[in-house]
């Protein structure tokens, strides 16, 4: 118990930092973008997800062939020192958007190993608990993170609607760039937290996979062969694929746009945004935590695709803040129903020696198609600038991601998985 406690405390501090990141690069890049600000904030974000479509499956192999502590060890140092060349940057006066796509892209490259590796850990420490309650519990870790971290940014930059107006008014965004990029002094230090607690942990059996005399290319083509293979995987590899590109760039991008051009409203109101997000995901774990035991995974799965989908349609008419609060958080509670039941199925159903392969091949589905998403989320951004682009996009995800969550029963394997 002790160690999880200690992993979850971890993930806890260094997810309050990661808030401080995703919460303000879509609109930081928006204030440094220049003419083409949509456009290139879709191309940072996407370089941010790019290496896990690079070099996620070989992550996969490298979890599975090494101790998963030591790597994730080495995954806090080396993003700790990776965000705050930000900060450092801005002081010297050379911060622009290509920099930031380059950060970000290099600490996903770390995290592609980091996150495998922290799923497979985990049911090497629960031991013989029950892997849906701990599972949820991590997701919760998340989301309460994701809240105090939304929340903070929030408070750090000041809800103050005028100021951002006025910067709007001037052209003059230098103070707003400022304040958004000294919080990730903060992120940094998160991950040297998550660094120290992850020493205490003792992990048995954290032993490094068997020894093979075959390549790291092997072991991808083992893992995809195995995917290929199996009904489960394909079902929840596919809609997966399908629905992280219909709502994730509206998710990520085109929330910014709706709150920057749509409401005229700074980087403090999309903290809040995506803080009520995160309490109807917390909701969400809470429910599947108590009683996702009860019911089938696999029709969870499909019934928080289907409802990720819908709850965007209503954006398209909100023209009220408030409402819009409400709505999302609804549209977050259903969050929670597609992440833990498909890891616990990952993790119950698939063998452990290839837990790292699977559960990358999953984060190079989820990331990968979530970087198609915003790239094409911002584009799409740009085009629909003079028509009230934000919320439309916000009807299109709605009825792609609701329609792909009714294709998702056609996988009779993951529609029966229990």
């Amino acid at each position: 118990m002790k160690n999880l406690q200690l992993l979850w405390i971890g993930q806890f501090v260094s997810q309050v930092g990661d808030a401080f990141f995703m919460v303000t690069l879509p609109f930081l890049i928006l204030l440094i973008g220049g003419e083409n600000a949509s456009s290139n904030t879709g191309i940072v974000t996407f370089m941010y997800f790019l290496p896990f479509l690079i070099i996620g499956p070989f992550a996969g192999a490298l979890v599975d062939r090494v101790r998963k502590k030591r790597l994730m060890l080495t995954a806090d140092i080396l993003r700790a020192g990776l965000i705050v060349t930000l900060p450092l940057a801005a002081m010297g006066g050379c911060l622009s958007w290509p920099l930031v796509g380059g950060v970000a892209f290099c600490l996903a490259t770390v995290s592609s190993a980091f996150v495998p590796a922290r799923d497979a850990l985990l049911p090497i420490l629960a031991d013989r608990r029950s892997l849906t309650r701990v599972n949820a519990w991590f997701q919760m870790s998340n989301q309460m993170a994701m809240i105090v971290g939304s929340l903070s940014v929030a408070l750090l930059l000041g809800i103050n609607e005028d100021s951002t107006k006025a910067a709007l008014a001037s052209g003059d965004m230098s103070a707003e760039i400022a304040r958004i990029v000294n919080l990730y002094w903060v992120d940094g230090a998160t991950f040297l937290v998550s660094f120290m607690l992850l020493l205490g942990i003792v992990a048995r059996k954290d032993h490094p996979g068997r020894m093979r005399k075959t390549s790291a290319l092997h072991d991808v083509r083992e893992g995809l062969s195995y995917a290929r293979r199996s009904g489960l995987l394909r079902g929840i590899l596919f809609i997966t694929a399908v629905d992280n590109f219909f709502i994730m760039g509206p998710a990520i991008i085109g929330s910014n746009l709706l709150i920057f051009k749509t409401y005229g409203l700074g980087a403090s109101y999309i903290a809040i945004f995506h803080a009520v997000l995160c309490v109807g995901w917390l909701v969400g774990s809470v429910i599947i935590a108590k009683w996702g035991t009860r019911w089938p995974k696999g029709k969870l799965i499909i019934i928080g695709m289907i409802m990720d989908g819908l709850t965007f349609i209503p954006f398209f008419w909100i023209r009220s803040f408030p409402l819009l609060l409400c709505a999302h958080a609804f549209h977050g509670l259903w969050i929670p129903f597609i992440q833990v039941c498909r890891t616990t199925l990952v993790q119950e159903k698939t063998p452990e020696e290839m837990h790292g392969r699977i559960f990358s091949l999953i984060n190079l589905t989820f990331v990968g198609c979530t970087s198609l998403s915003v790239l094409a989320t911002g584009l799409l951004g740009n085009a629909l600038s003079e028509t009230g682009g934000p919320p439309t996009i916000y009807l299109i995800a709605g009825i792609g991601g609701g329609v792909c969550g009714m294709v998702g029963l056609a996988f009779t394997q993951l529609r029966r998985s229990r």
